[in-house]
């Protein structure tokens, strides 16, 4: 799959979004699909990030073998990383 073709994951469409939104004039600044490739580079590094993330937060906090113990330490979880995720990774204004 060449790089072109390679699909845009969520974190990268919620990053076009927010640029479109909050910083419409660097995205007219960009080249012909450089938009998208920055969009594939910014979902790739976002999960790369959540992935490092995860495994801190269950380093740091075990999972519990508890079934709603689990389940309450799935949300933190799961909240802890993908707010992080969104703050440091996603809505940040990059253009390369």
């Amino acid at each position: 799959m060449s790089k072109n073709s390679e699909t845009i994951g969520n974190y990268g469409k919620m990053w076009m979004r927010f640029m479109e939104e909050q910083h419409p004039e660097l995205v007219q600044e960009m080249q012909p699909g450089q938009l998208e490739a920055v969009a594939r580079s910014v979902d790739r590094a976002a999960w790369e990030y959540r992935a490092l993330l995860d495994a801190q937060y269950e380093q740091m906090n075990p999972r519990p073998s508890d079934f709603e113990a689990a389940l309450q330490w799935e949300r933190a979880r799961a909240f802890y990383t993908d707010s992080a995720v969104m703050r440091e990774r996603v809505l940040v204004a990059v253009t390369t």
